[in-house]
């Protein structure tokens, strides 16, 4: 899915920043096709995506420490940002109720079109790999995955 999809789908975004509730887009547009990389809502547009570029900007420093891409990714979100090559954020102003509706419709519409963004599904508010001891189930499997010998890693994460 491009944004160019998006636009036709809700019309343009808003022209400034976003204090209040509204959807969100996460688009590449170093990329001819502006790709769109992430779709979400929040209560308040500027804050949560000031978080994520934040986010990003963490992930990046853990990754230049040589943590693995599980351990230094707080969500599938930071490190689709940060392999972007100039990712920007456009904003939607909507009430909570139509933000949700939206977001579940361009994601369905993503689907249904072979597009859906790399990091959509990825999102998670439970930590990341620095949380190893957790008995989380998805913890464990993803903490075993990212163990130097299994090939999830060396897939992942190749000359590690």
């Amino acid at each position: 899915m491009n944004i160019d999809m998006v636009r036709a789908a809700i019309g343009p975004q808003s022209p400034d920043r976003v204090t209040g509730s509204g959807i969100y887009v996460w688009v590449d547009a170093g990329v001819a096709e502006q790709p769109v990389l992430y779709i979400g809502k929040s209560g308040n547009l500027a804050r949560r995506t000031s978080n994520e570029r934040t986010w990003t900007e963490q992930f990046k420093d853990a990754r230049r420490r040589g943590n693995t891409l599980w351990y230094a990714a707080g969500c599938a979100l930071s490190p689709v940002l940060a392999a972007a090559e100039d990712p920007q954020v456009l904003m939607w102003a909507l009430a909570p109720p139509d933000a949700a509706a939206t977001e579940t419709a361009l994601i369905r519409l993503a689907a249904l079109t072979g597009g859906t963004p790399p990091a959509q599904g990825g999102g998670w508010g439970w930590g990341r790999g620095d949380q190893a001891a957790s008995p989380d189930p998805v913890h464990v499997l993803l903490n075993h995955w990212f163990q130097d010998d299994h090939m999830v890693r060396q897939f992942s994460e190749p000359g590690t």
